[in-house]
């Protein structure tokens, strides 16, 4: 697993953990139970405060991509594809309620595409 954090980012460094793990769950360069970094090496390692991973990983374990066991550890949840899926079709529903919204208020496909990019792009690098 590998994680960098960025002070300069507009995103808290545990929003910056979490989008990170999630790509590689996703990628399928985390595996079904694989276990994670413990929540206090990770910390260690990335300098920020357990707090900090604490946060990232009760969000990611919220989101269904990952389980806790008590004493053991944080590990991948079994079905990446499935979780995939999932958001997928919330990305496809919220594309849906933006082209709407964008239709609404008038907008060429173009300007709406220029949009997402701007969004995209702004938020994700």
């Amino acid at each position: 697993m590998h994680i960098q954090i960025s002070m300069q980012s507009e995103l808290p460094a545990y929003e910056q953990i979490k989008m990170q793990i999630k790509e590689q769950i996703l990628t399928g360069e985390l595996s079904p139970d694989e276990p994670l970094t413990s929540m206090r090496q990770l910390a260690k390692d990335l300098r920020v405060s357990v707090i900090t991973t604490t946060r990232a990983y009760s969000d990611l374990e919220a989101e269904g991509l990952i389980y806790m066991v008590q004493g053991r550890g944080c590990f991948v949840k079994g079905d990446a594809d499935m979780i995939r899926r999932q958001y997928l079709h919330l990305v496809d529903e919220a594309l849906k309620t933006a082209a709407e919204k964008g239709k609404a208020a008038g907008l060429e496909l173009t300007e709406l595409q220029k949009r997402l990019e701007e969004l995209f792009y702004g938020q994700c690098n």
